[in-house]
């Protein structure tokens, strides 16, 4: 039987989990295979992790400690009993004892294509003689798919959709978001095998819950420091700081400095991991046009040019950048998270004031 545990609030858990249950009351045997193994104390394991190289490993636990685990956490365990043949479940119960040899238990993770889902997916296919899916896909993109995953979680949705760029965005089919728990567990209520001989019969031959959610254990807390208000403060922020500059007389670089660090910094992440990790999607990130590691080389001339009272045309070249992500945006490119529009309206109307400040108000010399 498969079975799907409900997210949890940590990030490992977010997309909730997938087991498969093999239990011989005869032979003494109850049993989880669990493809979601890693160990942090592996050499250089936060470093792997962000390039991509992350291995997991496949282990057996007894199936009562497995419930265990996830009633602790309050999760929902969601059981569904496999209409295999006994020649089917001697198979695919060698599969799995194979797969937990010392010298196989250990793969590549990819969070799309090979994580704990889809090797229980593959592994269930490849022993029944044909598995067709009778089945829509919910969702037409990867970043769909996530961002209503991630509806709770607005932090760790605003991070994952800077990070992964419009590959993320082309049209996903049924099998693709498989690669989410719940999608795999819904569609295998749509799944029926085909015989040899032409007869039909659901894939799912039972479906029960071997463990309650307990909505006690499992409480997300909520924050009103969102995203999207952080970046709507910012784009206040800016405005407030300009119309001080007005009445002050004065340039406040420091908030430049701010401005053009985060974004830099910012880009300098999207460039690494477009240039070196091995995660899927991450490489095709149109968001670069904005947060670009050009603007920390910019930073020092904006500051000079300021309080040396220099001409600030150099804005230009942020104007430009900003436009160009306004552009890849409305021709639909890639689909950007909402708050970065407050962001990027924040470095537009910011570099325009530096422009014609002088045709704006007359600034006093420092």
């Amino acid at each position: 039987s498969v079975l799907t545990c409900s997210p949890g609030d940590e990030a490992y858990s977010l997309y909730g989990h997938t087991g498969l249950r093999y239990c011989d009351e005869e032979a003494g045997i109850d049993v989880v295979f669990n493809y979601g193994y890693f160990d942090f104390d592996s050499p250089n394991f936060i470093w792997r992790f962000i390039l991509g190289e992350t291995d997991y490993m496949v282990g057996a636990v007894d199936y009562d400690v497995f419930c265990r685990e996830y009633q602790q956490r309050g999760s929902e365990v969601v059981e569904q009993l496999l209409d295999l043949t006994p020649e089917q479940e001697s198979e695919l119960f060698f599969i799995l004892r194979e797969n937990c040899l010392p010298q196989n238990r250990i793969y590549r993770y990819n969070y799309f294509y090979n994580n704990c889902t889809t090797k229980i997916r593959d592994k269930v296919a490849s022993v029944a003689d044909a598995i067709v899916l009778d089945a829509t896909a919910k969702y037409p993109t990867f970043r769909d798919a996530l961002n209503a995953l991630l509806a709770n979680h607005e932090w760790y949705a605003f991070g994952i959709n800077l990070l992964l760029g419009a590959d993320v965005d082309t049209p996903a089919t049924v099998e693709d978001l498989q690669f989410i728990p719940q999608n795999y567990m819904n569609d295998l209520d749509a799944c029926y095998i085909v015989n040899a001989d032409g007869e039909k019969r659901s894939l799912v031959k039972e479906r029960g819950v071997a463990v309650p959610l307990n909505d006690e254990a499992a409480v997300t807390a909520h924050s009103n420091i969102t995203p999207f208000n952080v970046a709507l403060l910012l784009l206040l922020a800016t405005f407030i700081i300009m119309s001080c500059e007005v009445r002050k007389k004065k340039t406040f670089w420091g908030f430049d400095i701010l401005l053009m660090a985060v974004q830099g910094l910012a880009g300098c992440l999207l460039l690494f991991m477009a240039l070196f990790s091995q995660h899927p999607a991450v490489g095709n990130n149109w968001l670069l046009l904005l947060l670009n590691p050009l603007a920390l080389v910019l930073m020092p001339v904006y500051v000079c040019r300021i309080r040396k009272h220099k001409s600030m045309k150099i804005a230009w070249i942020q104007v430009v950048m900003v436009a160009m992500f306004f552009v890849s945006a409305i021709l639909q490119l890639q689909v950007y998270p909402l708050p970065i529009y407050f962001c990027a309206a924040a470095l537009l109307v910011r570099s325009l004031f530096l422009i014609y400040k002088e045709n704006i108000c007359e600034l006093s010399r420092f």
